[in-house]
């Protein structure tokens, strides 16, 4: 087994609200000590022939010294619920039902994972079926979850056995964050590699170079939860003058 660093739910100019190319991601992360970066691109504007494009364009990237891993990230009808998918299954189309979604990455042996549970409140209408269909959730997304883990996601983890998942949503480089996966591969380092170590739930997340468990439950939870309700309206505040200054009004 040799162990590996992860970061998930990363962007570049093949989607279409994100502009970074794939050579620059890699090398960013390189220069950030991670092995391994899961690309995560918006379904919007794929077809077969472009995911076959990209999955090519993501091996030539990963020259770069991190590899990465071809993934989609797909969103239902009205684009609440988001599904990042990795593996080798075939492009499922545009707003397509996350049940069936679900189901069709299960049959090609991908991964599954429900993304951001808080956006939009996309809380509110996960069943509880795909729960049991999916392979993780992410409990910790820094762009939605700030600098706590999303309490309700890890328990819906924890009672259905699912891989919680630190990820960054990450569409330029100023939203780095020292979120990850650790991985433990059972081959050498490759993209099948990866996929079968998070199918297999041979991963954890980690905060830095600690495990993210810590902050899930307990005195540190609450405590993390606390800070991240503090600063989250001041954030808000401070983007809203930001954006007053920028338009002059």
């Amino acid at each position: 087994m040799s162990t590996v660093r992860a970061a998930f739910h990363v962007h570049s100019q093949w989607s279409y609200d994100a502009k970074l190319p794939l050579e620059d991601v890699a090398a960013l992360f390189k220069r950030h000590r991670y092995d391994v970066v899961f690309m995560c691109e918006h379904d919007r504007g794929f077809d077969e022939a472009r995911l076959r494009a990209y999955v090519s364009a993501c091996e030539q990237a990963s020259a770069a010294g991190t590899l990465l891993v071809p993934g989609i990230e797909y969103a239902d009808a009205e684009d609440r619920v988001h599904v990042p998918v990795w593996g080798a299954v075939p492009f499922q189309g545009e707003g397509v039902p996350t049940a069936r979604l679900l189901a069709a990455v299960a049959e090609h042996g991908g991964v599954s994972v429900l993304a951001h549970p808080r956006r939009r409140d996309a809380w509110q209408v996960i069943e509880p079926a795909w729960l049991e269909r999916c392979t993780g959730i992410e409990v910790w997304t820094r762009k939605w979850d700030g600098w706590a883990p999303n309490q309700r996601a890890c328990q819906w983890a924890a009672d259905a056995g699912l891989v919680q998942v630190a990820a960054l949503d990450l569409h330029n480089p100023g939203q780095m964050f020292p979120l990850a996966m650790e991985l433990e591969l059972a081959r050498p380092l490759g993209v099948d590699a990866c996929v079968e170590a998070v199918r297999q739930r041979r991963c954890r997340a980690m905060i830095a170079s600690l495990p993210a468990a810590g902050l899930t439950t307990g005195h540190l939870a609450a405590t993390a939860r606390a800070v991240e309700c503090v600063r989250r309206p001041i954030w808000r505040g401070g983007r809203r003058v930001r954006d007053l200054l920028r338009t002059g009004d």
